[in-house]
């Protein structure tokens, strides 16, 4: 992937962490499995002409927010 590319997607990926804070932060708590899929099909949509599979898009936001793994 290219050098643009690679922003392009890590840009996408912290838009949708705000998103789902922003979501997840309203009272009574909304249930995350009802929330997050539709934030996470919106955001992806913007980047699938790039390259990226939808889970490779999941897993770099997991890998930015230090759930698992390293940058590689």
């Amino acid at each position: 992937m290219t050098p643009e590319g690679e922003n392009a997607v890590r840009s996408q990926c912290r838009k949708c962490v705000a998103e789902i804070r922003q979501v997840m932060k309203a009272r009574p708590k909304p249930k995350w499995n009802i929330v997050v899929p539709p934030i996470l099909d919106k955001h992806y949509q913007k980047i699938a002409a790039i390259g990226i599979d939808k889970l490779g898009f999941i897993s770099k936001i997991g890998r930015m927010q230090g759930r698992y793994g390293v940058e590689s």
